[in-house]
């Protein structure tokens, strides 16, 4: 980082760009900049730390293990086929396999739910008709860590969802990562619409009936950019451009998305219509570049990431027949329940899922890639960022509780281990201990939760213990 100059700026982090629109104060909030730094780059110009941040991203019905769990361990492990998108990234990544929920032996979607984000056994409820329903009995992990972090953020913590073909009739644990309590849960937004709006325009009414004066909210700030930009350094200019650049981008393509049409099967007739898939590439480019947005910001640093859901009936429709001409004359599953397809325990039913695994880590590389290539201090955004990246369960067709696929990334500003490459539990740790791990990499101060987690009867998911392997 270059010493800054005398003639240029010294900005607090909470800098916003201002203007007015129709009468309404407008506001956008800043990257953080040069001007927002110390001479080194490292720390805050006003004192302090650079942000950490968590976020926590999942995928549905768990993958196939011999696909995903390396042979070797260490930092010279082989990529596996399922872990293969994450090799730009990979230097960040640590792959922990072993480890056991000590909370499973009921339900297995939503024993893996509770036991990874609250440590806890659920509580079962009135199915009313369902097969199984249930709540989590305690807060998520990831409410804690806002409790400590969000005090100051514009948003506490987000929830965020991509695919909206997740389950909604089996109680909360199966509905949203985030808790605040047993009745208490954070719903997800799955509308990009809704979330560019909520980030960037909620400063505005929710009812405003005039889309074009909402769609100008931006354009009403770029006056204070422009002054602004004249007293900073050129580095600082660039990134205030790109800033703005980006979110024109993301209006543009948000508006490109065709809209989601939740219309109810007709009576005998396929309900898997090719007009009923969900763009989830494209859906998950958009939601991860608001995540980031929203996080490099500092309007939270707390966010909960929900690509399938759990038990979820998220359609692959990138995986048609064609593309599995080793099973000649397939059914086409292209465009059917993912979470059905997971119990066959079939060849070509396997293969489906082995290969549906491979499009959800593409869209968790995707996001770590922009994570990366976020600027921040004298490193990025995955630097002072800890990412913890699961499944529900370990194989969806038999719903085992160890071997979970699990992902820790980021440096957490330091305080995860660097060149861990691939651990393996030799004693089938808990799931909590890499919970609890990552409340401690992103509170300002680890000793401030010393547990996590708790017990009844036989299941156990209370530790006091953080995963050594990845805690700094």
């Amino acid at each position: 980082m270059r010493r800054k100059l005398p003639h240029e700026l010294k900005l607090p982090r909470r800098t916003l760009l201002r203007g007015v629109v129709g009468g309404a104060a407008a506001a956008l909030a800043l990257p953080t900049l040069e001007a927002m730094l110390n001479d080194n780059g490292d720390a805050l110009a006003r004192g302090g730390e650079l942000p950490r941040r968590l976020l926590t991203w999942v995928f549905g019905n768990g993958c196939r293990l011999d696909h995903w769990v390396p042979s070797q361990t260490g930092p010279s492990y082989t990529l596996t086929q399922e872990l293969a998108p994450i090799s730009s990234v990979r230097d960040y990544c640590r792959i922990m396999s072993g480890f056991r929920n000590y909370v499973a032996g009921r339900r297995g979607h939503h024993d893996g739910m509770a036991g990874i984000m609250s440590g806890r056994p659920f509580i079962q409820l009135d199915p009313q008709g369902a097969p199984y329903a249930s709540k989590f009995s305690g807060e998520s992990f990831d409410q804690i860590v806002a409790d400590i972090v969000g005090v100051d953020t514009y948003f506490k913590s987000l929830q965020v969802g991509v695919s909206k073909r997740h389950l909604t009739n089996q109680g909360p644990t199966l509905m949203t990562m985030s808790h605040r309590g047993p009745d208490q849960p954070l719903n997800a937004e799955r509308d990009p619409q809704a979330l560019f709006d909520k980030l960037f325009n909620s400063f505005l009414p929710s009812d405003d009936p005039n889309a074009a004066l909402r769609a100008s909210t931006l354009d009403a700030v770029l006056m204070d950019a422009q002054r602004l930009k004249k007293r900073v350094s050129a580095t600082d200019q660039a990134r205030l451009d790109a800033h703005l650049e980006a979110i024109f981008e993301l209006q543009k393509q948000i508006l490109a998305i065709p809209p989601e049409c939740d219309v109810p099967p007709k009576p005998d007739v396929d309900p898997f219509l090719p007009d009923g898939a969900e763009p989830l590439v494209e859906l998950n480019e958009v939601m991860a570049k608001l995540v980031v947005m929203a996080l490099s910001c500092d309007m939270t640093r707390v966010v909960s990431y929900m690509f399938t859901g759990p038990s979820g009936g998220a359609q692959f429709h990138m995986l048609p027949p064609s593309e599995f001409p080793e099973f000649p004359g397939a059914k086409d599953y292209s465009h059917a329940d993912h979470h059905q397809i997971s119990h066959f325990n079939l060849a070509y039913e396997q293969e489906f899922i082995h290969r549906s695994t491979i499009v959800s880590v593409q869209a968790f590389a995707h996001m770590l890639e922009l994570f990366q290539s976020t600027l921040e201090g004298d490193g990025n955004l995955l630097d002072n960022s800890c990412i913890l990246m699961f499944s529900d369960v370990a194989e969806g067709w038999n719903h085992s509780e160890i071997d979970f696929p699990i992902i820790v990334a980021g440096h957490a500003g330091g305080r995860l281990k660097q060149d861990v490459g691939h651990f393996r539990s030799p004693s089938e740790e808990s799931v909590t201990n890499i919970s609890l791990a990552c409340i401690k990499a992103v509170i300002p101060e680890p000793d401030q939760v010393d547990q996590f987690g708790g017990s009844d009867g036989t299941y156990d998911g209370f530790t006091s213990t953080p995963c050594a392997a990845v805690l700094a």
